[in-house]
């Protein structure tokens, strides 16, 4: 009679972890921007920013960690940091994207595409350039359009930028990276 009751009690104990919902331990806080707004949001050391000029949408989130993201001429950019990483993007058009997850971990992406329309000032419809870097647990993970380039450090980050197609990617096994190529 003992076995079962320890068994039932086990099985309620893990049914009631599994179905109600727990208390989060993770400070989070999330800025969203569009229309020439700037929001900045700080709690302990968890914070977040999200800066867009008039034509530009910016997203930033931290969870236990810091995201940053800043947009301007038609980008939608989106900057996340979570468990003590940070997360920072910024684009003129097109869309940036970085998460940085784990402790000193660091994803930057920068990207400008420029295109406006010379009579309304506004952004020219076009595919848009689009640009990701990840990094995890103390790696770095970099795209720059302003010398096209990709960069990945330590065990475990990913770059990538859709208009030259450079790419990199760190694991603990090794290092790839595809050959730069030029815009154009």
């Amino acid at each position: 009679m003992k076995l079962i009751s320890a068994i039932t009690c086990t099985t309620a104990a893990f049914g009631a972890a599994l179905l109600l919902p727990a208390v989060a331990s993770a400070t989070d806080v999330h800025c969203v921007s569009d229309g020439g707004t700037d929001v900045t949001v700080i709690d302990g050391s968890t914070a977040c920013r999200a800066a867009a000029e008039t034509h530009g949408r910016a997203w930033a989130v931290g969870y236990d960690g810091v995201g940053y993201a800043h947009a301007s001429l038609g980008a939608a950019a989106l900057g996340i940091g979570a468990a003590g990483g940070v997360g920072a993007s910024d684009g003129v058009g097109g869309i940036p994207i970085a998460l940085g997850y784990g402790t000193d971990a660091i994803a930057l992406t920068s990207i400008a595409a420029p295109t406006t329309d010379s009579e309304t000032d506004q952004p020219s419809p076009r595919t848009p350039l689009f640009a990701v870097s990840i990094a995890l647990d103390g790696s770095r993970a970099q795209v720059t359009t302003a010398d096209n380039t990709v960069v990945c450090l330590g065990t475990a980050a990913l770059a990538w930028h859709s208009a030259t197609g450079a790419t990199c990617l760190t694991t603990p096994f090794g290092r790839w990276q595809t050959p730069r190529s030029e815009l154009g």
